[in-house]
């Protein structure tokens, strides 16, 4: 009988040491980049060996997926927490929704930025250890920009509402995501150390611009 339960308790660690090593991942790149941290370090912040680490996972590149794993899990949380559910006021109008969605959009950024930084730079130097599945996120946020697209039709001069639900995504992934992540670095420099509400007001101000200027 003892026997049968030697595995079961085996796996049972083997999952707890795995989920240290990648709690210690986490909190190290809230201090640094991935590509600063060593093996090493995510060994010592855990408490276990180097071997340890290198008995889980062959190198320090099989820790993207993980990385991205971390990311993916963020984003889905949010958006079925209660705080994450975004229903815009359609009576409201466009321009409010956009402010309020570029607020949210901050604020995650505020609480996720590590895993935000390190999932985006990665899926460019390494898209093959990140999948597929960065291209099913990508496409499941147009979508959801598209209806909010379709939410505010009067208000929406675009023509090409999936050309118009992609501009959106990428403008929110591109200037939310630079600025929040590296502000006193490149452009950010140039806004003089604007606040954030007033960034993220001026980027939904920007993308309803776009929104309610008819195709030329």
């Amino acid at each position: 009988m003892a026997s049968q339960g030697v595995k079961p308790a085996e796996q049972l660690r083997a999952r707890e040491t795995r989920d240290k090593l990648v709690a210690a991942l986490e909190r190290l790149l809230k201090e640094k980049a991935f590509t600063e941290i060593s093996v090493a370090e995510i060994a010592s912040e855990a408490g276990v060996a180097v071997g340890t680490v290198y008995r889980r996972f062959e190198n320090k590149d099989a820790l993207i997926p993980v990385v991205f794993d971390l990311y993916r899990a963020r984003v889905e949380a949010q958006a079925a927490s209660p705080e994450g559910r975004f229903e815009p006021d359609l009576e409201a109008g466009l321009r409010p929704a956009l402010r309020e969605l570029t607020r949210r959009a901050w604020r995650f950024l505020g609480q996720d930025g590590h895993l935000v930084r390190a999932a985006h730079l990665h899926a460019r130097l390494r898209p093959d250890l990140v999948g597929d599945e960065w291209e099913a996120m990508i496409e499941a946020s147009v979508t959801s920009y598209g209806l909010l697209v379709d939410a505010f039709d009067s208000e929406v001069k675009r023509g090409d509402r999936d050309a118009a639900a992609r501009f959106v995504f990428y403008m929110l992934n591109t200037l939310l995501v630079e600025y929040g992540l590296y502000p006193q670095d490149g452009p950010g420099v140039g806004l003089g150390q604007m606040s954030g509400p007033d960034f993220t007001d001026s980027v939904a101000d920007a993308i309803y611009g776009y929104l309610a200027t008819p195709d030329s």
